[in-house]
């Protein structure tokens, strides 16, 4: 009789004890999920910090009126989005011009062809003087001034001209589904107001 409890206690500490090791390993794991959760908020957080620098000027937004416009960016602008991508790539030790990749840190910043330029791949190789270069050369341009009508402004016989600024659209932009992060971004001349003189 006496073996008997003594069993059933030995089975009960037993059972005690599995029930507590197992109470430990589902808080543990639990822990552990909760623990990844939070990190990937974390992560996620800081990519939509970083794109956010890049993003802003890609797609539309709603002015005063309630009307969508397209993102309008400057050559400084374009400089700008080059410098940041340099730094990041710099960060992460890359040399030397790379090609975009979605497996890949590297960020690549291009402009289409433009008058003067050949498609530019890689801005974010650049140094200073050949960005300086670039916001020199493009921050304004010629254009042939129309009216309301659409119809050319004549001045002493010619169509009349005028510098304004010029502005720049982002085409296209890339973000990895691996590392969540913009790796591309490629802009263009947006000819506007009036005929850009020379622009085809």
């Amino acid at each position: 009789m006496e073996n008997a409890s003594r069993a059933l206690v030995i089975a009960g500490s037993v059972l005690i004890g599995v029930l507590l090791l197992s109470i430990g390993v589902y808080i543990f794991t639990m822990y552990g999920d909760y623990s990844k959760s939070i990190y990937e908020k974390i992560e996620d957080a800081k990519n939509d910090q970083f794109n956010s620098q890049f993003l802003k000027y890609y797609g539309s937004r709603t002015d005063n009126n309630n009307k969508e416009e397209t993102i309008l960016c400057t050559a400084h602008d374009i400089i700008s989005i080059a410098n940041l991508a340099k730094q990041n790539n710099v960060k992460y030790e890359f040399t030397g011009k790379q090609t975009a990749a979605e497996n890949s840190y590297y960020i690549q910043i291009s402009v289409d062809k433009q008058i003067g330029y050949q498609d530019i791949k890689n801005m974010e190789t650049w140094d200073n003087d050949r960005c300086l270069e670039f916001m020199k050369e493009n921050a304004l341009h010629e254009v042939y001034l129309k009216d309301e009508n659409g119809q050319y402004i004549l001045e002493n016989g010619n169509k009349k001209i005028e510098k304004q600024p010029k502005n720049y659209i982002c085409t296209e932009v890339k973000v990895s589904n691996i590392t969540k992060r913009v790796y591309y971004m490629k802009f263009e001349h947006k000819k506007e107001l009036g005929v850009c003189v020379g622009c085809h």
